[in-house]
């Protein structure tokens, strides 16, 4: 069984805002055939990195990527793929209200884009909204969550959707350490998420296979990510043995590993936990290990530390 440990110091936050923005269309012209799943994924990240690339370079916090709003988002897109409905943002307001029902939100915006035949179609797509003042209102504004879905018709044109998205704040509290789990629990699991996407963008980028994200497993990274934080366990790998036989009671597995990440005090620190991790060869080799599923459990104490965990299993 592979076991890694990684020691970090680091710590977390985001901003942005919102409104509906117009379409963008190049030219369209001859295309290759529909992509498959897994490239209109890479297609999605590349969306993500370049928008915050853009709002990096414009002092702006990085949007978190929610699984939640890529929904949406990857369904309008791959409506308008069908036909089912013109390129534009059609039922934005059911969509919004779909997304509210799990990430309640203050403010909401969207930004799509058409185009066909080109070498880089996301480079296009982020460009033409750049260029528009609506999309780009979006990209420069008050949010801090974000879903993206692109989709393909069966003729290669890609379908681009963007959803920007403000998370409803949490009430104030007077304490300067107080930590309320239960208002913060919803932001923890969109870290969780939003750590899934980007080791298996890592994945992808290396030829492998993304694993797929399972309750269970997450259940019991969790369980120990807040025994860290709350300094019930120490920040190491005590007690793995229990983890794998409590996950292996729920599924059959041939083997499980462990990767750890602790921080306070970074704006991304999801980025900073995985690029860690990249770096580190005993964590590498279990982010691209022969593993189909993975848990991730990341909790947050009162003094603003991170406690990361995420495991890796090939189930039989």
């Amino acid at each position: 069984m592979l076991v890694s440990t990684s020691l970090m110091a680091c710590s977390a936050l985001y901003s942005s805002f919102a409104e509906l923005g117009s379409s963008f269309s190049p030219s369209p012209s001859p295309s290759p055939s529909p992509l498959d799943a897994a490239t209109l994924l890479v297609l999605e990240n590349k969306i993500y990195q370049q928008v915050n690339r853009y709002r990096q370079s414009r002092n702006l916090s990085p949007l978190l990527l929610n699984r939640a709003i890529s929904q949406q988002a990857r369904l309008h897109s791959q409506r308008m793929a069908a036909g089912l409905v013109p390129f534009s943002h059609q039922d934005f307001d059911k969509r919004a209200q779909t997304i509210g029902v799990s990430v309640p939100y203050q403010a909401v915006g969207e930004n799509v884009a058409v185009n066909q035949g080109y070498d880089d179609p996301v480079m296009i797509a982020v460009d033409g909204w750049i260029k528009s003042q609506g999309h780009r209102e979006n990209m420069e504004g008050d949010f801090d969550s974000t879903g993206i879905g692109v989709a393909t018709d069966n003729q290669g044109k890609l379908y681009f959707t963007q959803i920007f998205l403000k998370r409803q704040s949490a009430p104030v509290s007077t304490n300067p350490l107080s930590y309320d789990p239960i208002q913060n629990q919803s932001f923890l699991i969109t870290l969780e998420e939003n750590t899934n996407y980007q080791v298996n963008r890592y994945r992808i980028s290396q030829n492998l296979p993304p694993l797929r994200l399972d309750a269970r497993i997450s259940h019991e990274a969790r369980l120990f990510s807040q025994k860290m934080a709350h300094k019930q366990a120490p920040f190491s790998h005590d007690g793995f043995e229990g983890r794998v036989k409590a996950v292996q009671r729920k599924i059959p597995l041939e083997k499980m590993g462990e990767n750890l990440a602790f921080m306070k005090g970074y704006p991304d620190p999801v980025s900073v936990a995985v690029k860690g991790w990249i770096n580190s060869p005993g964590h590498q080799k279990n982010m691209v290990g022969d593993y189909n599923l993975t848990g991730i459990g990341i909790a947050k104490n009162n003094v603003g530390e991170y406690y990361f965990t995420q495991l890796f299993v090939k189930k039989r």
